[in-house]
């Protein structure tokens, strides 16, 4: 089959790798439950491929920006294939190139540098020179404010221009980019062109490359005749259901103003879907066998005290869903724990950031970290993973607010509690389009420097970095967030073995930092990690999920 689009949704390599060292792997594998399973069972050796693996994980589910480009374009008449993630997939994403395919179209939704998306383009221009290649999304878009705002004087520093597009020649070898929030409507545009043969200069909201400089198209507010994102699942193929995990929205945009955050936002495309619309979506994924949603708001509904009426709702629909969100904790303050569990809850995302009150204030976070333990507690109280991610070194902050943000994180866990904590630790990066990069801002705090190098009066990126390092080795009953664990295994044990897994391979990575273990070593420390009986034994493909 010929088709007019092949979309990439993402690369399906972790852009944050090289910060720390914090996934354990077998054979250049991550450690995830049915890999450890795997190792164990066959004596220290793998088997390939690993049973279980790549389905039913939160990593394994399709990336929604792919879904809802597949969807449009398909409504809109364009045949496409859908490379959710880019490296795992690429012999298939190049058989549909090389036959023919009138456009690649990379979404930058998880692009994060220049680098990486020259990186990918580079890969798929060796195996299919000829491809048409148009980029857009959120970093294409980031980058053309970064460039408007180059002209201010003392804005933009140096280094930052080989980080972010449009500033040199040395830029990936995209044909065209589509400059805009949304996008969908302009991409429709070129490939109607280039189904025509028609010249692709003057489009609106878009660029290109001649004689080594770029030419804009002229620009249009697009984002004023937005409408609400719609995904019809039911048209969907089978195959983007076969992971058994699906992510929706249940909103979208952040009205929030964190110091830290370079999101490029517009409040007119901010907006919360109504409960019925939602419950709509539910209904048709779970009777597509979908097993397990990841909300993926930046803030649940964006806090709307509404969630228990939406437990409520799941609990009467008898769905069968498990499913993970991400939320700011004061908006669970007064929330019933009790019925979110009952409806399917299994993990809740939170980015705490701090537990200095300093810190936070200056990060413009407007929160208690007394609530974030009390909201913590509760949820862990009641069986509810809490992942809880946290940044060190954000201007303001010393070895004195460092340490109480340790010190709080390990009072946090709780070798009782049924649910598990697990946490993501990030050094302080310095972003061009954050509100901290602005002069004004950067002056207040003495900050100097750009994304992971930087110093400001009371810490420098390295102190930052020791920091996190030091918080990952004596954290020890609790874990770092991992996504490739299958959910049907993770989940069929009881709250005791699930802790004890998550736990005791965190212990054996921070051993495997020191020291390289030989394959005995690690069969030996996994055998005291995983139930001598699983509820998996059986083979069976999936396994009846606990209700704790």
């Amino acid at each position: 089959m010929t088709y007019d689009a092949v979309i990439i949704a993402e690369s399906g390599v972790d852009g944050l790798t090289g910060i720390l060292p914090d996934r354990l792997t077998v054979e250049e594998m991550p450690a995830s439950i049915q890999v450890v399973t795997d190792y164990v069972k066959n004596r220290g050796i793998l088997s390939t491929p690993v049973p279980g693996d790549g389905m039913r994980t939160w990593w394994s589910a399709p990336k929604l920006n792919g879904i809802y480009l597949y969807g449009f374009l398909n409504k809109n008449g364009f045949k496409s294939l859908l490379i959710n993630k880019y490296y795992p997939e690429r012999q298939k994403a190049d058989r549909a190139i090389r036959e023919g395919a009138k456009c690649v179209v990379i979404s930058t939704t998880f692009v994060r540098s220049r680098d990486a998306l020259a990186a990918m383009v580079r890969d798929i221009r060796e195996a299919c020179p000829d491809a048409f290649i148009v980029a857009g999304g959120p970093f294409v878009y980031l980058s053309y404010l970064v460039k408007e705002r180059n002209g201010e004087p003392g804005y933009l520093r140096e280094e930052a221009r080989d980080d972010y597009l449009f500033f040199n020649g040395s830029d990936p070898e995209i044909d065209l980019y589509v400059v805009s929030l949304l996008g969908e409507e302009i991409l429709c545009e070129v490939l109607r062109r280039r189904s025509k043969g028609l010249d692709l200069e003057g489009i609106p909201n878009t660029a290109v490359i001649r004689d080594g400089r770029y030419i804009f198209g002229t620009r249009d507010d697009d984002v004023s005749l937005a409408s609400e994102a719609e995904i019809d699942w039911q048209s969907l193929p089978d195959a983007f259901f076969r992971s058994g995990v699906m992510p929706i929205q249940a909103s979208k945009g952040c009205p929030h103003r964190c110091a830290f955050c370079s999101f490029v936002k517009d409040r007119r495309l901010i907006y919360v879907k109504p409960i019925e619309r939602l419950m709509d979506e539910l209904r048709a994924v779970a009777g597509r066998g979908i097993r397990f949603v990841w909300f993926v708001d930046d803030n649940f509904r964006l806090g709307k005290q509404d969630m228990d009426d939406f437990c409520r709702r799941l609990v009467m629909e008898k769905l069968d869903i498990r499913w993970m969100t991400m939320i700011r904790a004061a908006s669970l303050k007064n929330m019933d724990v009790e019925l979110m569990k009952e409806a399917g809850c299994i993990e809740v995302q939170m980015g705490l950031e701090s537990a200095d009150p300093k810190v936070l204030s200056n990060m413009n976070k407007q929160a208690d970290p007394e609530v974030y333990r009390e909201v913590v507690e509760r949820l862990l109280g009641h069986g509810i993973n809490c992942s809880c991610y946290f940044i060190f070194g954000f201007p303001g902050e010393t070895d004195q607010s460092a340490l109480r943000t340790r010190d709080f994180i390990k009072s946090l866990e709780h070798p009782e509690a049924d649910g598990c904590l697990t946490w993501s630790l990030f050094p302080f990066c310095l972003y061009p389009m954050s509100p901290i990069y602005e002069r004004d801002m950067r002056q207040k705090y003495g900050l100097t420097g750009h994304l992971r190098k930087w110093r400001h009066a009371a810490m420098d990126s390295e102190r930052a970095m020791e920091h996190v390092k030091e918080a990952f080795m004596e954290l020890g009953n609790s874990s770092p967030v991992y996504r490739g664990d299958n959910l049907d295994m993770l989940y069929s044990l009881t709250p005791f073995e699930r802790k004890r897994f998550l736990v005791g391979r965190h212990r054996i990575s921070k051993a495997a930092m020191e020291r390289t273990p030989d394959s005995s070593e690690l069969l030996g420390a996994f055998s005291g990690i995983i139930p001598d009986n699983p509820p998996w034994s059986s083979n069976r493909s999936s396994f009846p999920l606990r209700r704790d």
